[in-house]
């Protein structure tokens, strides 16, 4: 039981410091020139490509992995698109 409140205790620690890196990166695109937003959302988009490519192809990683994080990189995507 000591084993699960520890995994529950290091997630919830995961989800708190995943909250605030996304308060950071809102607050960074706010404050972004239009040229740069744009500049930065193509190069977002393509590092996500190369990582989601490096997921697929590694024996470590899962399906459950890969479809989260598209679903992070898609809504990622929608807060710079909504950041103009």
């Amino acid at each position: 039981m000591k084993d699960l409140q520890e995994a529950i205790e290091k997630i919830c620690e995961l989800k708190g410091e995943c909250n605030a890196l996304q308060i950071a990166l809102g607050a960074l695109l706010r404050s972004l020139p239009p040229t740069m937003l744009d500049q930065f959302e193509s190069e977002y988009a393509a590092l996500a490509e190369m990582a989601r490519v490096t997921l697929i192809n590694s024996d470590r990683v899962g399906d459950s992995v890969i479809s989260a994080f598209d679903l992070h990189v898609q809504s990622m995507s929608s807060r710079i698109r909504g950041a103009r």
